[in-house]
């Protein structure tokens, strides 16, 4: 996504996968506060979680910081894998005909841990 299009009080969505062949799809819906620069000087966006948001509002503003409020530095070359509504929407349209076409695969146990997989 262009970053250049974030609104702030927008939501954006995270769009994760928990298998390889991008047939899981996990969203995440996330409040764009607005551009900032991390600790170390790097540029990029401040974003919340929207539970806390709808709660308590923007993370951002006030002079206390509410203990349930998640915010979310992302660097610009992270925020561009955001997604608009639209085009989850798309990605997770395009996960279910990938998800139909393999048969719905399941995700494997991996007793042994990460080192088998």
């Amino acid at each position: 996504m262009d970053t250049s299009a974030f609104v702030i009080g927008h939501t954006y969505f995270r769009l994760t996968f928990a298998d390889a062949d991008l047939t899981m799809p996990g969203v995440e819906p996330i409040v764009f506060l607005g551009a900032a620069a991390d600790d170390s000087g790097t540029q990029g966006f401040v974003f919340q979680d929207t539970a806390s948001y709808v709660r308590h509002g923007s993370g951002l503003e006030g002079e206390e910081q509410h203990e349930d409020i998640s915010l979310l530095f992302m660097a610009d070359e992270d925020a561009r894998s955001l997604s608009d509504i639209g085009k989850l929407a798309i990605e997770v349209t395009e996960a279910a005909q990938r998800a139909v076409s393999l048969n719905f695969p399941v995700l494997p146990v991996l007793r042994a841990g990460w080192e088998g997989a």
